[in-house]
């Protein structure tokens, strides 16, 4: 994304939040969930959603943050690592884009706008009562 077009962007959106009263998440700090690490899974409890949309989880272990997803009543996980030249990418509203290239991907990893060809890549999530699983 040329420069110009990304100040754009990130400017129409800002104004946009604060003209309707609100704050979207391309303004607000991400938040970065507690988490465990149980029999090669991530444990993430489901009450980090109380008041949110999603989370990042960054673990040391792991090439990049994982970008943690509520749908409804299911969850997805994709690695923050753009599929282009691996930059770190960063949730952007309801997207995550790429600050290297100007990719941009769908918050579930799918490419939405290039030079990125391949979509995130998306980890295994299963849920229970309490807790949500990523593998």
């Amino acid at each position: 994304m040329e420069r110009r077009k990304f100040i754009q962007k990130t400017g129409a959106v800002c104004l946009g939040a604060i003209a309707g009263g609100t704050l979207l998440t391309s303004c607000a700090k991400v938040y970065y969930a507690q988490y465990a690490v149980v029999d090669k899974s991530i444990k993430v409890a489901k009450s980090e959603f109380d008041e949110r949309s999603a989370v990042v989880i960054k673990d040391d272990r792991l090439p990049a943050p994982i970008y943690l997803m509520k749908n409804g009543a299911s969850f997805s996980a994709v690695l923050m690592l753009c599929t282009h030249k691996e930059c770190e990418v960063a949730p952007f509203g309801q997207e995550l884009h790429c600050p290297c290239h100007g990719s941009e991907f769908t918050n579930t990893g799918k490419v939405i706008t290039g030079p990125a060809e391949e979509d995130l890549k998306k980890f295994k999530v299963t849920t229970n009562e309490d807790f949500i699983f990523i593998t």
